[in-house]
């Protein structure tokens, strides 16, 4: 059965769609027919996401408000398709994500990751490993 993940602001259905994916403050993994959903702390705006551990072989699609391309190639490595569903609730996104309302997002939102910045003036990749500078 196939199942998406959403980036959530909050620990709901009701919830809105997080506006960052790598800083969503929730994560949710949902069956979108049955409306079933797991629950997931998401991380601090100074830690660095681990996608990986989110992405099971039954979730096939990922819901958020923003992406930028390090976890849009990510996701896209586990073969899943990514959704852009911005000002909206989770259960909106997914009811619109399930009936094909919402188009597949071809690249990232943003042009750099979050931790670019940080990159640049510490020599870190952005996932904890040195860039050597």
């Amino acid at each position: 059965m196939e199942k998406y993940l959403v980036a959530s602001s909050g620990d709901t259905l009701d919830s809105k769609v997080s506006g960052r994916f790598g800083h969503a403050v929730y994560f949710l993994i949902i069956d979108p027919f049955t409306m079933e959903f797991k629950v997931f702390p998401g991380v601090s705006k100074d830690e660095v996401q681990n996608i990986g551990k989110f992405i099971t072989p039954d979730v096939k699609k990922v819901i958020t408000g923003n992406i930028g391309p390090s976890s849009y190639n990510e996701i896209l490595s586990y073969g899943c398709k990514v959704y852009l569903c911005r000002n909206m609730s989770v259960n909106e996104a997914v009811r619109k994500v399930k009936n094909d309302e919402v188009p597949i997002l071809k690249e990232p939102t943003l042009k750099n990751s979050i931790h670019s910045a940080r990159k640049a003036d510490d020599g870190d990749d952005g996932h904890g490993k040195s860039t050597g500078k």
